[in-house]
């Protein structure tokens, strides 16, 4: 769980907190309650319809009385609005995109295949300097800390898979994110263009930022 879910919990905690504080404080909506539920089972054990029909305006009238309470709506509106911008900042290409990417990249020969691994520091990796292959290249990039840096020339194609524990992720033109986990990117002509490459980076802290040049 990153940093921000992790915010998002804790501020939805106390808005809930409030609202039932709020609610304690409302007694005519408790009268309320205690009517529908008294009712309730009256309409139960007597199978009055008399009963059902008055709990079930007292329930009416208690669910009105919620609906008014301060915090209540913003109980509801703050995930709502959180869960976009989550989906807002992490954008997902389309099925064709990843399925392309997945059989071009996984089926490939391993002689396509290039790695980087290290425990820290920072890197500078430009892509101009790689021989690619027909078939495809791939780069993979695991360490503890240290900022990396991708420069891509506009020839070459990317299909990336970035996560950063604590730090941040900037793609190109595309919105900065933080902390984030599991970022997808793929060019748009990645299956017509000669030059393309699959770079994975996994990084615990430190930045991750992929440019143009």
């Amino acid at each position: 769980m990153n940093k921000k879910l992790k915010a998002v919990i804790i501020i939805e905690i106390f808005i809930v907190l409030g609202l039932i504080f709020r609610v304690v404080h409302t007694p005519h909506l408790w009268i309320f309650l205690v009517l529908t539920v008294i009712f309730g089972v009256l309409a139960t054990r007597s199978r009055s319809r008399a009963w059902r029909i008055l709990s079930f305006i007292f329930g009416a009238i208690s669910g009105m009385i919620l609906f008014t309470v301060s915090w209540f709506w913003l109980a509801i509106i703050f995930p709502a609005i959180m869960c976009i911008i989550f989906w807002k900042n992490n954008p997902r290409e389309q099925e064709r995109q990843v399925n392309f990417a997945h059989n071009l990249f996984q089926n490939q020969a391993a002689e396509t295949y290039s790695q980087t691994s290290q425990n820290n520091g920072n890197d500078v990796i430009d892509l101009d300097d790689v021989v690619f292959k027909p078939t495809g290249n791939s780069l993979s990039i695991k360490k503890m800390a240290g900022n990396t840096k991708i420069i891509v020339p506009e020839d070459v194609a990317v299909a990336l898979d970035l996560t950063t524990n604590t730090g941040l992720i900037k793609i190109f033109n595309e919105a900065t994110q933080i902390n984030a986990s599991n970022v997808h990117y793929f060019s748009e002509n990645l299956d017509e263009a000669p030059k393309r490459i699959k770079i994975t980076i996994r990084v615990d802290t430190g930045n991750i930022e992929v440019v143009q040049g």
